[in-house]
């Protein structure tokens, strides 16, 4: 009987270890690992959390768009097309706001009214509001490339983990860009620009006189000119014999040439070209905006030889 028992607990022993393994640890080894498994996404699942950024303009977030490679989520607060110290800022544009890290506008965007509105009623204390001082006309190669490096520097103060990513893409891009102007600039001089002479809008003069056109008058947006200062236009261009009356898309649906061309006998073709990628058709990149400009312009010029020239 001794013996029996003795085996008997054993038995038992071995009983209880098999239905506690069974009852209890296995069950809680399957949770565990079913719970890590779902914890742990696979690399597939992994979602990268981007900074948000929201750019003054489409030169400033196109540019950006090229150095971040994807690092970055990017908005434009003013759209191309338009005037960007008269555009009526949207309820979507103060929630972008409200939601981004970092606002990089042009300087003088910074006195803005819409801007500085937007600012307010985003009430982000934590927004970093970024003014980028390059200062002449942005589609002017030299001037683009200047500001692919200081906006490179920029995006590395606040986002430090990718500046020497930044840099490196802004040396290549800044490198592509004055190539472009390279080829830009051949193919303005094979068309005989030099020596050519124009009115021009004040935020075309930059990009005009890069060109190689002879700017005999500049003007502000047409809508502000008085009659007394039109005719002063037009005296001026007809006293200089000039081929071109060139306005800028973004002042607004009233073009000076138009007027000049309906006012006045006054042998001038008028052209419209753009100062930000986007504004016109086809135009998304800075590359397709000084192509279409540039496209706009000698067959502009076209026309004045094929008629006057």
């Amino acid at each position: 009987m001794k013996s029996f028992g003795k085996s008997l607990s054993v038995i038992d022993l071995l009983a209880v270890s098999i239905v506690f393994y069974a009852f209890v640890l296995l069950p809680t080894v399957l949770i565990q690992g079913q719970f890590q498994t779902q914890a742990e996404p696979s690399p597939a699942e992994k979602v990268v959390v981007k900074t948000n950024i929201v750019a003054g303009s489409s030169l400033i977030s196109n540019i950006i768009h090229d150095l971040a490679g994807g690092k970055l989520e990017i908005r434009t607060l003013i759209p191309p097309g338009v005037c960007p110290g008269h555009y009526d800022i949207k309820p979507s544009d103060i929630k972008a706001l409200a939601n981004s890290k970092a606002l990089f506008i042009h300087d003088y965007q910074a006195n803005f009214q819409n801007v500085k509105g937007a600012i307010e009623a985003a009430e982000n204390p934590d927004l970093i509001i970024v003014a980028i001082n390059v200062t002449g006309n942005w589609m002017v190669p030299s001037v683009q490339a200047e500001a692919v490096t200081r906006i490179a520097q920029l995006l590395g103060e606040i986002d430090p983990e990718n500046a020497t990513y930044y840099q490196e893409r802004a040396t290549d891009r800044a490198q592509a860009i004055l190539a472009k102007g390279e080829e830009v600039k051949r193919r303005l001089a094979d068309s005989g620009v030099e020596g050519v002479k124009v009115l021009c809008a004040e935020m075309q003069q930059g990009f005009v006189r890069w060109a190689g056109f002879i700017i005999t008058a500049t003007f502000g947006r047409p809508e502000d000119l008085t009659p007394a200062q039109v005719q002063e236009l037009i005296n001026k261009a007809s006293e200089a014999g000039v081929a071109l009356v060139i306005d800028n898309l973004q002042s607004g649906a009233t073009t000076l040439g138009a007027a000049i061309s309906a006012e006045s006998d006054i042998k001038a073709i008028p052209v419209t070209i753009s100062n930000f990628p986007g504004g016109l058709a086809n135009t998304e990149t800075w590359e397709k905006a000084i192509d279409k400009n540039v496209d706009l312009l000698l067959a502009a010029l076209h026309e004045w030889r094929e008629k006057y020239g």
